[in-house]
């Protein structure tokens, strides 16, 4: 009977013994052993291990090594001297769990100063526009300066987001009202632009136009002195007149009017001859011709009034009864 009782009892002890020697890690974790809590003598990763029994075997540190996002928030002071906040996600994975559990005293506190120090002295190089447009190129440089350090104890970068960075109100409120201000700059000058192509425009139209009637006013007077002379010529049978029938105009506003020919005394076809008149007697025909069409344009408009020279304009005195006629005319008209 104590035979079999030593042996229960030494059954339990070595299974005692045994789970003693057995560590489960979880997935994802390292677990840091050592002995009696002063040197490592192991690193054990997921899974079942088996060590010298406690309480020799002590785990001082349990690291997880799946990927641990840490907030970051920097103070910038961009080139162009706006002061800002510069909010950014680092991603970090342990690769070395002894180091990181004893070569640094609170490893993820220092590894966030490293970090925000690089990035600061990153962003600090640059204008605020730049910042916002470019975080791959800070993103670079802060992994390149910082990767060094993190590698000593036992931790690498995974990623680092870098988001947009963050104004004080009073500030962004500024910002809007310079930018509000441009952009009603570059309307007004867009709409003065557009105002001096219209207005260049209509004074380029306004002086073709009128350039257009003046010739259309001068050959209307051209065709009349012709006709006069012509008129003249054949008063005094130097020429004679052949009426030939034309059309003018296409399509539904065609008309078929009369124009003359002019035939000398065999008839042929030629021009009206040469006319020696006196430039009295010229001047004095177009302000007749003048006055005829100011009358005929009052005849459309009664009530119209109508200057009109006198016959004897620029000379010594005047002929009363011409203009006692001419009004006399104009009464009628109006009436």
């Amino acid at each position: 009977m104590v035979t079999l009782g030593l042996v229960a009892v030494g059954a339990v002890l070595l299974v005692a013994i045994v789970m003693a020697c057995i560590h489960f890690v979880p997935p994802k974790r390292v677990h840091v052993i050592t002995f009696l809590g002063t040197n490592p003598i192991a690193m054990l990763e997921t899974g079942v291990h088996f060590t010298i029994p406690r309480p020799f075997a002590v785990t001082s540190a349990v690291i997880p090594t799946d990927v641990i996002a840490q907030k970051v928030q920097v103070q910038i002071k961009s080139q162009d001297n706006l002061v800002f906040e510069l909010p950014a996600t680092l991603q970090f994975q342990v690769t070395n769990a002894m180091r990181f559990a004893f070569e640094r005293d609170e490893p993820i506190a220092q590894m966030v100063n490293l970090v925000v120090a690089a990035l600061r002295g990153a962003a600090n190089r640059m204008e605020f526009q730049e910042i916002y447009d470019d975080k791959i190129t800070i993103q670079q440089e802060v992994e390149a300066t910082v990767a060094e350090h993190l590698s000593g104890f036992g931790v690498k970068i995974v990623d680092l987001v870098i988001d947009d960075p963050e104004l004080p109100i009073s500030t962004q409120t500024a910002l809007n009202n310079i930018r509000e201000a441009e952009w009603g700059r570059r309307a007004a000058e867009h709409e003065a632009d557009a105002t001096r192509v219209r207005m260049v425009g209509a004074a380029r139209a306004e002086a073709e136009s009128t350039l257009l009637k003046a010739k259309a006013i001068a050959g209307f007077r051209m065709e009349i002195a012709e006709g006069n002379a012509a008129s003249i010529a054949v008063m005094q049978g130097k020429i004679g007149v052949r009426w030939v029938e034309r059309t003018i105009g296409e399509g539904e506003s065609a008309q078929k009017v009369k124009t003359p020919t002019y035939v000398d005394r065999d008839g042929n076809p030629c021009a009206p001859p040469e006319m020696d008149l006196p430039a009295e007697v010229i001047l004095d025909f177009f302000k007749i011709l003048d006055g005829n069409e100011t009358i005929r344009d009052a005849a459309k408009n009664p009530g119209s009034v109508i200057m009109l020279p006198t016959p004897n304009a620029g000379k010594t005195g005047s002929d009363i009864g011409d203009w006692v006629a001419a009004q006399q005319t104009s009464a009628r008209i109006s009436g």
